[in-house]
């Protein structure tokens, strides 16, 4: 694990524990990034709100997500997480919804970004002069901006968190987690969400048996992203083999 990965291991308890954490989304917000925030806090009982700068519920992919209000009912916050998403170059033209990330991240105490959400954080004037990381797609919106771009998974510069892309969005909840509920609430997130790739792997079988238990081993988990129950999300269906491998 890198150097700044590692930090979610020695998060404190902070002053703002007891208010909710608000992931914003717009149109094209990555449903998946989105649902692992809000997955990961919610286990470690932090209340988390999806909000949106419009009446109507966002486009996104990866599944579907359903804002309980709008940006305007938001007041204080313990923190504010910009997923990423699709045609990040219009959203961050939108002033409304960057106007809406100047003011809830303003008065928030941690600032949280997945994969390209942190272009929107830059627009929105809430990471002058920090060390972020971005999808490496959008690496040039950050360094055209004047700001230091990170190749890691995962960088905290200050209050600032930002993640690299859905791989990295755990350790980015993990992290929030370590910092309003404490060391060993992260902890135990972190035992709770370990990935299918972690766990120790089966013998490898025969080739001619791996047809049939390809079907009998797949496996499919759907994280609730909406608080309200009404929605969800398909964050992992896969085949997974004997030898642990997938297709």
């Amino acid at each position: 694990m890198n150097a700044s990965a590692d930090r979610v291991h020695h998060g404190l308890v902070g002053s703002a524990s007891e208010l909710p954490v608000i992931v914003l989304a717009y149109d094209g917000v990555a449903a998946d990034e989105a649902g692992a925030v809000v997955a990961i806090l919610s286990s470690a009982g932090i209340a988390v709100e999806i909000a949106t700068v419009q009446s109507r519920p966002p486009t996104s992919y990866h599944g579907r997500v359903v804002p309980t209000r709008t940006a305007g009912q938001v007041g204080t916050c313990a923190a504010l997480v910009v997923p990423g998403g699709m045609g990040v170059r219009t959203a961050a033209a939108d002033s409304s919804l960057i106007e809406a990330i100047a003011t809830i991240g303003t008065g928030a105490e941690w600032l949280g970004a997945t994969s390209t959400g942190s272009v929107l954080l830059v627009a929105a004037g809430l990471a002058d002069g920090a060390r972020v990381t971005t999808h490496w797609l959008a690496g040039s919106l950050i360094t055209e901006q004047g700001l230091t771009l990170v190749n890691e998974p995962f960088v905290e510069h200050g209050r600032l968190l930002t993640a690299s892309g859905v791989a990295s969005t755990a350790t980015l909840a993990f992290r929030l987690i370590g910092a309003l509920r404490g060391h060993e609430a992260a902890l135990v997130a972190e035992r709770t969400h370990l990935p299918v790739a972690a766990r120790p792997r089966r013998p490898r079988r025969p080739v001619r048996w791996r047809p049939r238990l390809r079907r009998r081993h797949r496996v499919v988990e759907t994280l609730p992203i909406d608080p309200t129950g009404e929605a969800d999300l398909i964050i992992l269906d896969l085949d997974q083999t004997e030898s642990g491998a997938t297709h």
